[in-house]
């Protein structure tokens, strides 16, 4: 479910133009020299609840999800 919310961040930001301060940009070169064209990488990242008490505190560390999606943003020059 994380993966699909990190998907769907990037692809409303890519629409939108509203980016956050934790994405990254990965630039495309186009043949067509009218299209400048980027990538967006938008970073989620989740504490996962603790359903098994005692379980995390054994293993030293918090559990998370790190997951990243991406979207084509596409910008006329």
């Amino acid at each position: 479910m994380e993966k699909v919310s990190a998907q769907d961040e990037a692809s409303s930001r890519a629409i939108s133009g509203e980016f956050s301060e934790s994405d990254t940009f990965l630039h495309i070169d186009s043949p067509d020299p009218n299209q400048n064209l980027d990538l967006v990488i938008s970073y989620r990242s989740r504490s996962l609840p603790k359903f098994l008490p005692g379980i995390t505190e054994s293993l030293g560390n918090e559990m998370r999800t790190d997951v990243s999606g991406i979207a084509l943003i596409e910008n006329q020059r």
